[in-house]
């Protein structure tokens, strides 16, 4: 049997500065606009607090996009008594961000974006809802982790974000 050797180092020190808003805009009876936005600018410092260089000097954190939003259309509308039509499209986007705070070439996800809609109508009484749906619309492919216990073994871990998918649901 084999013996990992693990060499635990502290990445150093840190800065960061952001900002993040959410708005939420009825357009008329039955239409609402919302979205939110964060900016988070955040680097490693070029040195720790004892004034040694640090290794990661000026990297990104890991899972640290510097900007990202998502926004959307909520409709509901009735089209007849007890009866309504209801509609949810939504995007969502993040810049490039690093799996790992070395900001390892391999290791990142450049910017991408999910287009996602859900809909439907809904029955008061009985209660009764017919939803269909599609998550990432676009077929976008993007990554949502990589390393990981695979990089132990040389060979890294890639976990892929879910492929376009849909369906219905009837509850």
């Amino acid at each position: 049997s084999g013996v990992f050797n693990y060499a635990v180092k502290d990445a150093g020190k840190i800065s960061a500065y952001g900002a993040e808003a959410s708005l939420k805009l009825a357009i008329f009876r039955g239409l609402q606009l919302f979205g939110n936005y964060a900016y988070i600018h955040s680097r490693f410092a070029e040195k720790d607090t004892g004034g040694e260089e640090q290794d990661y000097a000026d990297n990104m954190p890991g899972l640290t996009p510097e900007h990202s939003f998502a926004a959307g259309l909520q409709f509901r509308a009735g089209i007849a008594p007890g009866l309504f039509l209801f509609a949810v499209p939504s995007y969502s986007y993040k810049t490039k961000m690093f799996f790992d705070d070395a900001n390892t070439a391999g290791f990142e996800q450049a910017a991408y974006g999910v287009l996602n809609f859900r809909g439907g109508i809904e029955l008061a009484d009985p209660k009764l809802t017919l939803v269909v749906y599609g998550t990432n619309l676009l077929d976008e492919q993007y990554i949502i982790s990589a390393g990981n216990t695979g990089s132990l073994f040389g060979a890294p871990t890639l976990i892929p974000g879910a492929p376009g998918m849909a369906g219905a649901k009837l509850t």
